[in-house]
Order: structure tokens, then C-alpha cells, then sequence
């Protein structure tokens, strides 16, 4: 077995390290520059700016890391710092609030408030469950778990973001992945620090982007990534919120009507003349009889009130408004004894699908089709929709659509985010 290297560094690491993450934000507008990993000499690694703070995980008390090669543990106590160099896997777990590192079964040192992983090479990767990832993770307690936050240079998380978001993609969508790229990066650029509380920019999940890390990389995303390198969407002067959803059925719609969020001129309804018809999201139909859809109304509102809901028989089903772009704004569900109206975009959790219950609604977008018995008793509802997601900013199959067609990435984004104008940050 390897032994660990140790190097001992005091008083100024810690604050250091903080004042740099803390800096992002700032340092961010300044263009492409570097941030120093805290030691000297041959064993320096580099964090390019402007880059992501991301979180992976904090559901465990245990974490092993890995890498491809040796890499750094930097061990922080205070205004003290150990410096452990290993290859071997380590582990790290939560003790009583702090911080413990083992290798093969041996507890190395422990009490620490937070650990810093680096890898020793700029071709290292860092590995967590099987995936790898580019840059450093940092991890510290959350509450009697650990919480894993990568971080790594914008582009290089761009890398592991736009493939899981657009899916299989080939020469001639090239284009639309260029924008994707440029979508993905004004999001995470515009949404750095969004948590104050926290030490981390975005979630690995739909909460913000999805992001796999390095193991999903491929040579013709990271080419548009690279092409596209600084571009940014901005309308007046500032960053946009770039919203992007798989499939808009042939319309995008405005955000305030979709969200309880304010009104911004550049996500407004707008249709895609078709752009997204080859997705199979486009057109699609749920069928549902009457009682499963009152056994889904009573789960909603027992969750949203906090105790039982039953309701009386189901009577009819109404759209009574829809969006500018056609989704369902308010939906009448009557019952014998009274009538329950829901809006906006959580129909779609509360409904969900026929098909798979576990899954939320496709979209918004769709007309109701009612059907009653010779009493008049409702038996069965059959959901006729168009689209996949929110329908709130850039429809990819849209984008990858009008690639096909010939539009460039620029006319792409200007088509979905309108009234706004591209800019290379850095």
C-alpha cells in the first residue's frame, strides 16, 4: 500500500481559500484568468476562471475519491492546513461534525472542517461513484452527512451538462448545439450564487442543469462548447435567465403565466413554425378514467393541505383559460359537492400520466375530452396534448429543427429570446 505524503501549511490557507470561492462572482467579469490551488512549486493546480460551483451530492455520511492519477487532500483545522498526496482511493466520513480521512481501512487523520481534493495533473479526473469529473471537489458537513460540491471551469461543466440535455445529437444539429452550449452557459453564469446560503452555484439535476460529469463528454459537444467559448445572451446589459425546455408543440409561452415569476420581455410566447414537429413530444395523448383521476386530485390536496382529502364523485373536467401559447392556465375539476381549480404549470404534477404515474405530465399544452354515461356520470378523460416541459425560453427539438433547416446558432437564440443580443464575455 501507497503511503500518504503529508505536508503541513499554517495560518493563512484556510481564509485564503475562502476568500477565492467567495471572489467568483466578482472575478467572473474580469474574462479568463486563473485562481491558484494553495500550494507552490510543482505540486501548483489551477482553477480557471470563471468556473461553477456544483453539487453532487449530500445524502451521505461517507465519501470515497479517486482519480486517474495522484491527487492532493488538503485538509483544513482552523487557520491550519494538512496536505495529504495520494493514488490510492480515500475516504472520507463524518465524526461527531467534523471530518475524518482513511485509506484501506487506515485512519490517516481526522477533525477537520473541510477537505479540498485536487488532482496533481491538469489531464487528472476526479472520480465519486463511478463518474469522473474535472477540477477539485470540495466537501464539508451537512448536518450527519457530507456534502460533495464540485468545482470546475465553466466550460469543462459545460461539457458534462449540454449531452445529457440534448441527448443523442449528430453533425447536422450542430448549430442547435451551439446554442445549447450558449443557453447553458448564460444559466449558469446568471445563476452563480443563487443559494446565499450555501457554498455552491447549481445542482446536478433538474433543479437548475443536468450534469454527468466527464464520463458523458463527446468531441462534437465540446467543439461547440469551444466554438462558442464566452458567449453569452444578454438583453440591456444583463445576463438573461435562458430557459430551455425539450419540446414546445409548436409554441413557447410567457413566463409569468407558466410561473409565479415577474414578466421579461425576451421569454415571450412564440412559435417555432413547426421546428419541433419531428420530436415524438410533439403530439401525445393520456386516457384516464374518472376514478383515477379523482384518487390523483384527492393526493394532491391531501399533500398540499396536510391531512386526507376524499371527494365526492367526479362531474366534469374544464379548461376555463389557457396561456399565450395554448397551455392550460386554470383547469375546473367538479365534483358533486363542489368545484377545485388549479393552474399553471403544477397541473402537471398533479395529474401526471396514465402511463406512468410516477412521471409527471408531459406539458401544460393539451385539450380535454370528456366522456359520461347514459346518466350523465363521468367515466373516462382522455388528454389530447403537444410538448414536453415547461415551454418557457428555448425548445432544443425546436433548435435542433431549425438547424436542420440551416439557422445558425445566433438566429437560433435570437428566434427563442427575443429582443436580446449575443456578447463574448471572455
Amino acid at each position: 500500500m501507497e503511503k500518504i505524503k503529508r505536508i503541513n501549511f499554517r495560518r493563512v490557507i484556510k481564509p485564503a481559500l475562502r476568500l477565492v470561492v467567495s471572489l467568483s462572482v466578482i472575478l467572473i467579469v474580469w474574462g479568463c484568468g486563473v485562481v491558484p490551488q494553495l500550494h507552490e512549486g510543482s505540486e501548483a493546480n489551477y482553477i480557471r476562471l470563471p468556473f461553477v460551483r456544483v453539487l453532487l451530492t449530500n445524502d451521505s455520511p461517507e465519501l470515497t475519491i479517486s482519480s486517474n492519477g495522484s491527487f492532493t487532500i488538503e485538509c483544513l483545522r482552523g487557520n491550519e492546513s494538512s496536505v495529504y498526496y495520494s493514488s490510492q482511493p480515500v475516504t472520507i466520513l463524518q465524526e461527531d461534525g467534523f471530518l475524518s480521512v482513511t485509506m484501506a481501512g487506515e485512519k490517516i487523520d481526522d477533525r477537520f472542517e473541510e477537505i479540498i481534493v485536487t488532482p496533481r495533473s491538469d489531464k487528472g479526473f476526479l472520480s465519486y461513484r463511478n463518474q469522473r469529473y474535472r477540477g477539485m471537489f470540495r466537501i464539508i458537513t451537512h448536518g450527519r452527512n457530507l456534502s460533495l460540491i464540485n468545482i470546475a471551469h465553466i466550460d469543462d461543466y459545460l461539457k458534462g451538462v449540454v449531452p445529457p440535455e440534448m441527448g443523442k445529437v449528430e453533425e447536422v444539429d450542430f448549430e442547435a448545439i451551439k446554442a445549447q452550449a450558449v443557453a447553458a452557459r448564460t444559466y449558469s453564469l446568471g445563476h452563480l450564487s443563487q443559494y446565499p446560503d450555501e457554498l455552491y452555484d447549481m445542482h446536478a439535476d433538474v433543479t437548475d442543469q443536468l450534469y454527468s460529469g466527464a464520463d458523458v463528454e463527446n468531441p462534437l459537444v465540446s467543439d461547440a462548447i469551444e466554438q462558442t467559448r464566452g458567449y453569452v445572451i444578454k438583453f440591456e446589459d444583463k445576463l438573461i435567465n435562458a430557459y430551455y425546455h425539450s419540446t414546445c408543440g409548436g409554441s413557447t409561452d410567457d413566463i409569468e403565466e407558466i410561473w409565479d415569476k415577474p414578466s421579461a420581455p425576451y421569454l415571450r410566447a412564440t412559435s417555432d413554425d413547426g421546428a419541433c414537429s419531428w420530436s415524438k413530444y410533439y403530439r401525445w395523448r393520456e386516457a384516464y378514467t374518472a376514478e383515477q383521476l379523482k384518487l390523483r386530485v384527492e393526493e394532491y390536496l391531501s399533500a398540499e393541505r396536510g391531512r386526507e382529502i376524499r371527494l365526492d364523485d367526479l362531474v366534469d373536467i374544464e379548461i376555463t383559460a389557457r396561456t399565450a401559447g395554448e397551455r392550460v392556465a386554470e383547469l375546473m375539476v367538479k365534483t358533486e359537492g363542489r368545484s377545485y381549480t388549479f393552474g399553471r404549470d403544477k397541473i402537471r404534477w398533479i395529474f401526471k400520466r396514465s402511463s406512468n404515474p410516477e412521471l409527471i405530465l408531459q406539458s401544460a399544452k393539451f385539450d380535454v375530452i370528456t366522456q359520461h354515461d347514459q346518466t350523465g356520470r363521468l367515466t373516462r378523460v382522455e388528454f389530447e396534448g403537444g410538448g414536453y416541459g415547461h415551454g418557457i425560453g428555448m425548445c432544443q427539438c425546436g433548435a435542433i429543427g431549425m438547424a436542420k433547416n440551416g439557422k445558425k446558432f445566433d438566429e437560433i437564440l435570437t428566434h427563442y429570446y427575443r429582443n436580446t443580443r449575443l456578447v463574448k464575455l471572455y
